[in-house]
């Protein structure tokens, strides 16, 4: 799955999985992840979410990354603060006081030029990805992580060999795989989504679809 299909998908206004809400169980998770006012969160392949703006409310700075400029600029369209443009490492880059938008190909994004961050946030993001491709994800997330660094994912399982992603299905055991090494992953959130489930039927998904968040807390911080 290319970058080109998620450029047309944005192109199209086929974007079935944004939310026009903020995530609902965000709010609840954050007291859990004992993150300061001050401190930097990411969040790759960020879309237009609102929880970019909320994010930028409850902490110090957030970067987001996005290969659709159509998408950022719905989100600084509702930010409350103005941004400068520039552009740096193939990318373009809109700067706010609390905002960093990086337009560009997340797999491609320069770590020594993001600073420190406290918090990555993966909503919807490796489940958006075919297995192949989650490997390289996984990794880059890693190499943008410091010693202290937390990491929350959003996942869906469901029994894949009935319907094709995405959302892909990723379980436990895969971010294990990924991440294991590393952190020590906790699942901090979980729900059964039939209400969800109906809108996939036409495309196959017949049985179950569980909604799961984890929280990754590297090994080394006791």
């Amino acid at each position: 799955m290319e970058i080109s299909y998620w450029q047309s998908r944005w192109r199209k206004g086929n974007t079935s999985w944004h939310m026009d809400t903020v995530y609902p169980p965000l709010p609840n998770l954050w007291s859990r992840l004992g993150i300061k006012s001050d401190a930097q969160v990411l969040v790759p392949l960020c879309g237009k979410s609102l929880d970019l703006l909320w994010l930028a409310d409850h902490c110090h700075s957030v970067t987001g990354v996005e290969i659709s400029p159509k998408a950022l600029h719905h989100v600084m369209q509702q930010h409350k603060e103005s941004f400068v443009q520039d552009s740096s490492y193939g990318f373009t880059i809109y700067r706010s006081d609390s905002l960093v938008l990086w337009e560009g190909d997340f797999a491609k994004l320069p770590a020594d030029q993001i600073p420190p961050q406290n918090l990555i946030y993966d909503k919807a993001s490796i489940i958006a990805l075919p297995v192949e491709k989650r490997q390289p994800h996984a990794e880059k997330m890693i190499e943008l992580c410091n010693t202290g660094t937390q990491i929350l994912i959003q996942t869906f399982e469901y029994n894949q060999s009935e319907m094709n992603g995405p959302p892909f299905s990723v379980d436990e055991q895969e971010l294990k795989k990924l991440f294991g090494h590393q952190f020590k992953l906790t699942c901090v959130h979980e729900q059964s989504k039939l209400k969800e489930l109906q809108q996939f039927k036409r495309r196959g998904l017949s049985s179950y679809l569980t909604e799961k968040v984890f929280h990754l807390k590297p090994l080394n911080s006791g």
